[in-house]
């Protein structure tokens, strides 16, 4: 169950990796959308998902949480491919770890929702996806044409990433 969601995860890192590599550093400035953050800002907050969602699911408190996400804030398209990456890492290791028993375990979140580790995976994998489809849209209304892989384009991850 755990390889399934990771191979969808693949998917969302991948096609982000590759979103970055169509955009410029200017891109990240864009706010196409008033009242939401611009393209870099919500694109640092999709390399950190896979991470922070984790220690959610572990019981971080939410001035801790305030404190990862103060001290994680990558800011170039670079430096937010490689978070992608490593947070991706991150989880896959994390969750590797977990016995049966230990999936089917109930953590709590600061704001009060309960979900076994097993179903904190599929919310982490949803959250990417929901994340990224905020970005595809912020993107496709400054007039680009990002391409963005499905599940059937990925036939080789990128380097280092092995499931």
């Amino acid at each position: 169950m755990i390889q399934s969601a990771f191979k969808h995860i693949d998917v969302a890192v991948t096609s982000l990796i590759d979103i970055c590599d169509q955009l410029s550093e200017q891109d990240l400035t864009l706010t196409p959308i008033e009242g939401q953050p611009p393209v870099g800002e919500l694109l640092s907050h999709l390399s950190m998902i896979c991470r922070a969602d984790v220690y959610i699911s572990e019981g971080a408190s939410e001035e801790e949480m305030a404190a990862f996400y103060e001290e994680n804030q990558p800011q170039t398209l670079s430096e937010i491919k490689q978070a992608l990456i490593e947070n991706q890492m991150y989880l896959y290791q994390r969750y590797r770890q977990f016995n049966t028993e230990e999936l089917l375990k109930v953590t709590d979140s600061y704001w009060g929702a309960s979900y076994s580790r097993l179903e904190w995976l599929l919310e982490i994998m949803g959250h990417v996806y929901h994340d990224r489809g905020q970005l595809y849209t912020m993107l496709t209304l400054t007039g680009r044409e990002t391409k963005v892989a499905s599940y059937s384009d990925i036939s080789v991850l990128p380097e280092g990433v092995s499931i």
